[in-house]
């Protein structure tokens, strides 16, 4: 009489020590966090009654969009909620070696696709409720527009994965 086939389990892998970093988002975030911290500073400058450079005309105004009631939230200046944005962003770019991939890019994806919806709804306002652009603005807007190709670029680049097969 045969026996049936034993079925086993793949070995398991060693965990991997140190860090897995994707420098692309590495490299958004610091962008993204300098336009962020110059919006603070053009903020800051409008506050205090000075021109802060970044306006064109009557329709490229970074005084006038920054400057109006939409540039606060909770009496905070956005480009604070951008910078903190843009740190979650490299934070999501480092992972640990022993974690999955699968989980990295997925959290990755997330946090972009938060900043996407999140720039499409500043964008939003800035373009077709005030009638400006600011171009510090549409900077970070951008940035946040690569963040999220690039994820998504990323999560489909990744390996091909069956029942068997972890990655770490």
């Amino acid at each position: 009489m045969k026996s049936a086939p034993v079925i086993t389990s793949p070995p398991a892998t060693p965990a991997r020590k140190g860090v897995r970093v994707f420098w692309p988002h590495i490299v958004l975030g610091l962008i993204g966090l300098a336009l962020s911290f110059y919006a603070v500073h053009a903020h800051l400058q409008i506050e205090a009654g000075q021109a802060t450079g970044c306006s064109i005309n009557d329709t490229i105004s970074c005084d006038d969009v920054i400057g109006s009631k939409y540039g606060k939230f909770a009496g905070i200046p956005l480009g604070y909620f951008g910078a903190v944005f843009w740190v979650i962003v490299m934070i999501s770019g480092i992972s640990s070696a022993a974690s999955s991939l699968k989980s990295a890019r997925l959290q990755a994806l997330g946090v972009a696709a938060i900043g996407l919806v999140t720039s499409i709804a500043l964008a939003y306002i800035a373009h077709f409720v005030l009638g400006k652009i600011c171009p510090i603005c549409s900077g970070t807007h951008l940035t946040a527009l690569v963040n999220f190709v690039y994820a998504v670029w990323a999560w489909f680049k990744m390996p091909k994965l069956n029942e068997t097969t972890t990655l770490t």
